[in-house]
């Protein structure tokens, strides 16, 4: 009987298995996008280096006020643009450290499931053998009065 009721957990056991399959498939998909937003914040700061690196030697030799104006736009520009992406990798980690937080919770659901799914099917093996154990003692007990008699 404790077999059956083993059997009958079986499917909320493979739901939450699959829960945290996905789970993880999902938080993988977030760890990539995150290293990608990150490699991109690193290319604007890398752009921003190399256009402040051109400007001052470009200053070395004379520059207008029209061309100091176009710099600090643009150099305004690229800091927005980096705020920006540094605020879309802060929203990326949150929505990672939400994943993480819901996987823990499906895992331990699932190990809870495979817990009691593992304790039943043990149930059930302790009592068939002790009704098998029953059986050979009264098998053994006619077999003792048959040949006692």
């Amino acid at each position: 009987m404790s077999h059956e009721r083993a059997k009958r957990l079986k499917p909320l056991v493979q739901i939450a298995q699959n829960a945290v399959n996905e789970a993880l498939t999902y938080i993988g998909a977030l760890q990539q996008k995150l290293a990608s937003e990150e490699e991109k914040s690193q290319t604007l700061l890398g752009y921003q280096q190399d256009y402040r690196d051109n400007f001052q030697t470009q200053a070395s030799v004379k520059v207008s006020g029209l061309q100091i104006q176009q710099f600090e736009s643009f150099m305004h520009q690229i800091d927005d643009a980096i705020a920006q992406q540094n605020n879309h990798i802060f929203q990326i980690k949150e929505q990672l450290t939400k994943a993480r937080e819901i996987y823990q919770t499906l895992n331990q659901k699932l190990k809870s499931y495979e817990k009691l799914e593992s304790r039943l099917n043990d149930q059930a093996i302790a009592s068939e053998n002790q009704q098998n154990q029953k059986l050979l003692d009264e098998i053994g007990a006619q077999l003792h009065r048959l040949h006692s008699s």
